[in-house]
């Protein structure tokens, strides 16, 4: 969206890495809380029909128990739904402005179909509890028969019957619209971070790849374990929940259906999370990558053993901790993401800095430039690990430049985004220079290595003829 473009002004490399975090963060809270929304009014408008059709009481209070909790007021659908997502696709435009990836757009299309859905299940919410309230008044009005105006029945008769057709509509079309908002959403943050896919993207394809079929799988699943674990949570321990409810037969019914799909659902985990990290773009696996894994691997552990417990030994109190780890998979999750984003938009951030700086240089035009002096900057951060012809914290230079004869974007990308590929040797910290100071020290620590290396020097000077 080209408005969108508009809104982008060049930013530092400090300035894009804190928008890469706020990204992880509106993501953990955008994916929380929408997974609950999408799996609780799926479920609620299922129970909702069934009650109706059976006359089960249990069935319809428990859909209007799990429509307050995927959407019980304007004002958390907004915070946890509408701002997360808008800061998200502010934040994609920011990153990948200049790149025609069109994910800005793929995610605001995601974002009508959400906001629309959720104003949906706003109106189901609204009319679930006046159906409460018609249901109250027909039962006093049978037992004060005399004292209720006939005209009075009439319309509320009539009222009742409106407010029901539109909790049937509207609780379906709302779920409806979450599961085509997340299928869009989830296709659109896989392509993000999938670069062999750019040059071919359209929003065909991230509706219609394998990838995005996968990760809405996977995303799926996570999300039937998260909302097993909200009710858990806010039925029976926030505020005591239902715990003191005089209704056991109702609270049995939650706890063996939550648990149950918690279970079979966490079970499963395992598997797609390994089945995920075989499937990641081969640029975003690294040892935090693994790392992230296994701790999501020991979390859904974790869960199993708790939901078994609360299901078999009524340890309800467990429900705090389940929370904390559902809410711990999605942090992992947005991570992981973020990650592999990171290692695919590398030469983007480079370009980025760039026009930041050129930015600043045409904002004072008649300052004096400062001289950047790589032989400097290596002997303040460089030197300290690293010689030509000596191994210390780092390998010598000696060893890894010949990789890079003749590929000095190469060198200035790995000086910029260092990662391990010498083994034995520690990976390099990231020393957080601007693009220019990056570009002065590749050529001074080329510079000398080819000065000492004569035949390197030759092969150097044939790349740059070819």
């Amino acid at each position: 969206m080209n408005f969108l473009n508009r809104l982008v002004i060049p930013e530092s490399n400090e300035h894009l890495t804190l928008l890469k975090y706020l990204l992880v963060i509106v993501t953990i809270l955008f994916v929380t809380y929408t997974s609950i929304a999408l799996v609780a009014s799926t479920f609620s408008a299922y129970f909702d029909v069934r009650g109706k059709r059976k006359g089960n009481r249990t069935y319809l209070k428990f859909a209007r128990n799990l429509i307050d909790l995927a959407a019980p007021n304007r004002g958390l659908i907004f915070s946890l739904a509408v701002l997360p997502l808008v800061t998200a696709i502010l934040i994609y435009t920011q990153l990948l402005y200049g790149m025609n990836l069109g994910i800005s757009t793929y995610l605001s299309y995601a974002a009508v179909f959400y906001f629309v859905g959720f104003y949906f299940l706003y109106s189901y919410n609204r009319s679930s509890h006046l159906d409460t309230i018609y249901r109250t008044f027909r039962q006093l009005a049978k037992s004060h028969a005399s004292e209720v105006d006939s005209e009075v029945s009439t319309d509320v008769d009539s009222f009742e019957r409106s407010i029901t057709n539109i909790r049937r509509k509207a609780g379906r079309r709302g779920a409806v619209l979450l599961w085509i908002a997340t299928w869009i959403f989830v296709g659109t943050t896989r392509l993000a971070f999938t670069p062999d896919r750019w040059a071919t993207s359209s929003f065909l394809t991230v509706l219609f790849s394998s990838q995005t079929f996968w990760s809405f799988v996977d995303y799926v699943v996570s999300a039937l374990v998260v909302t097993s674990a909200a009710v858990l949570f806010f039925f029976f321990v926030w505020d005591n929940g239902i715990v003191n409810s005089a209704d056991n037969a109702y609270r049995s019914f939650v706890k063996k259906f939550s648990l149950t799909v918690g279970i079979i659902f966490v079970a499963i985990e395992p598997l797609l999370i390994f089945f995920e990290i075989q499937n990641l773009p081969q640029h975003s696996l690294s040892s935090a990558t693994f790392g992230l894994a296994g701790i999501a691997m020991f979390i859904a552990f974790l869960l199993l053993h708790m939901f078994y417990s609360m299901l078999k030994d009524s340890r309800i109190n467990l429900g705090t901790y389940a929370f904390i780890g559902v809410v711990l998979l999605v942090s992992i999750w947005a991570a992981k993401d973020e990650i592999a984003f990171s290692h695919a938009t590398r030469v983007q951030d480079q370009v980025l800095g760039q026009r930041y700086a050129e930015m600043v240089e045409d904002l004072n035009p008649n300052r004096s430039v400062a001289v950047i002096s790589g032989e400097d900057i290596f002997n303040g951060r460089c030197s300290a690990c690293h010689r030509f012809d000596v191994k210390l914290v780092g390998p010598p230079y000696n060893q890894t430049l010949p990789n890079f004869v003749g590929k000095m974007d190469s060198l200035e990308d790995f000086i910029m985004n260092p990662r391990q590929v010498v083994p034995g040797y520690p990976p390099m910290p990231n020393q957080g220079l601007k693009p220019a100071e990056v570009k002065a020290v590749a050529e001074y620590i080329m510079g000398v290595y080819l000065k000492t290396h004569p035949q390197a020097a030759k092969k150097d000077t044939a790349t740059v003829k070819m």
